[in-house]
């Protein structure tokens, strides 16, 4: 299960404002499935339509977690001006396993936030609105 409180959302939405044109990434993280806070990462490409996490912000945010005591709940990016929908890249670029993934679009307004599911074939989508605990574990597939 995963519970995305409003004050999360919230958090993904300003960094995606703040790095666009650029796409931005991050990481959703909490414990026992509630996110609790983001880790904005920054995009070492700085490109409207691909992200690569800066590697010294990786190693500061799995730092973080060990030494916090939080757990790596989601990985989230920005699609400045594409639909919140996974790219090839996204699905090519699949380093987290079953990790959720969340995509924030700012080609509508209010922005679009969709979960997924990645597969080496696909994707499904997650239903998510703020608050509600997503069963990411019984995803269809």
């Amino acid at each position: 299960m995963l519970e995305l409180p409003a004050h999360v959302i919230d958090a993904m939405v300003a960094h995606a404002h703040a790095a666009a044109p650029a796409e931005c990434c991050g990481f959703v993280v909490g414990a026992a499935g509630v996110a609790t806070r983001t880790i904005p990462l920054r995009n070492e490409l700085a490109s409207p339509v691909a992200y690569r996490a800066d590697a010294r912000d990786l190693f500061h945010a799995f730092r973080l977690l060990r030494d916090e005591g939080l757990e790596l709940l989601a990985i989230y990016h920005s699609h400045p001006t594409s639909p919140a929908i996974p790219s090839r890249v996204d699905l090519a670029e699949n380093y987290y396993g079953d990790l959720p993934r969340i995509i924030i679009s700012l080609a509508s307004e209010p922005p679009a936030i969709k979960v997924f599911r990645l597969h080496s074939d696909g994707f499904d989508e997650i239903e998510c609105t703020p608050s509600r605990r997503l069963d990411i574990r019984n995803a269809a597939r």
